[in-house]
């Protein structure tokens, strides 16, 4: 299979391994946050690959007298793990005992996409039909409402500070697809902890679990082998660094590699176990052209 994200990766793509397809398409930048949809569910996410969303809680519950953007290090800016567990999130647990604690947010996001940096936000309640949400430009007494509605046959509701604030369809139906290929942030550990976006892929949060293995070959991954591999809910284990980008200053050329090497083991929402590996990243010499291969495990 070739994914055909484009050098400038500005789409995100929903794969289904069992149809063989690209189910679902949209702009990587198209939403700022995702709301969970279960019943019970209550759990925020930021976009940190599209639109480059970092929040800052106040601990204020006024947001008229929030007007000014924290006088903060870049490093003291809250932001999602790329592991997508509900325990990973930036805006973190923003309500107690049911009710919200009424915390006023402030959210930075990339001027690339919004040349007024900064908004506010408060997230009044949620309930098994939806989450009120109060949100305004960072300077404004005046407070815009949304109700972001629950709908439990997609994973989240997406919304977007976008053209006043607005609701967007940014994924297809949890039960039509098992990986994206998208951006995502990561925290580069080699560089004092600096967060950056990287293009890779995510596993469906519904059901799906996955496994890597660098010690045998894709030919030699069967059922046996599954039963040694330890498999897991984080969303970025297939990730972004089957591949490796090498810089030459002097020459001014770089390059991705592919490590044909790693093996990855998706167990998708239907049960079924595939194993998958790249292949290349280029197409006629042209990068963001994600080409692997995949088989089921029987």
């Amino acid at each position: 299979m070739v994914i055909q994200m484009g050098e400038d990766y500005k789409d995100q793509l929903f794969f289904d391994l069992e149809t063989k397809s690209v189910v679902y398409t949209s702009p990587t930048s198209s939403w700022d946050l995702a709301f969970e949809t279960g019943v019970s569910d209550y759990h925020i996410f930021m976009n940190g690959g599209g639109t480059g969303v970092f929040v800052y809680n106040t601990h204020q519950t006024d947001m008229t007298k929030v007007l000014d953007a924290p006088k903060i290090k870049d490093n003291e800016w809250q932001f999602d793990q790329a592991c997508g567990t509900n325990d990973s999130t930036g805006i973190g647990e923003w309500q107690s005992g049911g009710l919200s604690k009424s915390e006023v947010y402030i959210v930075k996001l990339d001027p690339t996409f919004y040349p007024d940096t900064f908004r506010k936000m408060q997230i009044v309640k949620v309930s098994a039909e939806g989450y009120l949400l109060h949100y305004a430009g960072l300077r404004d007494v005046a407070n815009k409402t949304i109700f972001i509605p629950k709908n439990n046959n997609y994973n989240y509701t997406y919304f977007s500070f976008s053209e006043n604030g607005r609701i967007v369809n940014a994924e297809p139906p949890k039960n039509t697809w098992d990986i994206v290929f998208t951006r995502y942030r990561i925290v580069y550990h080699y560089l004092h902890n600096y967060t950056y976006p990287v293009t890779g892929v995510l596993t469906n949060p519904y059901n799906t679990i996955a496994a890597k293995d660098s010690l045998k070959s894709y030919e030699a991954i069967d059922a046996q082998r599954l039963l040694k591999l330890k498999f897991t809910n984080h969303r970025d284990v297939i990730g972004y660094n089957w591949k490796q980008f090498t810089l030459d200053p002097q020459q001014g050329t770089s390059q991705y590699t592919v490590n044909k090497n790693m093996i990855y083991i998706v167990k998708n929402r239907r049960g079924y176990y595939y194993k998958l590996r790249f292949l290349d990243f280029y197409h006629q010499g042209v990068k963001g052209y994600p080409t692997f291969e995949y088989e089921r495990i029987n």
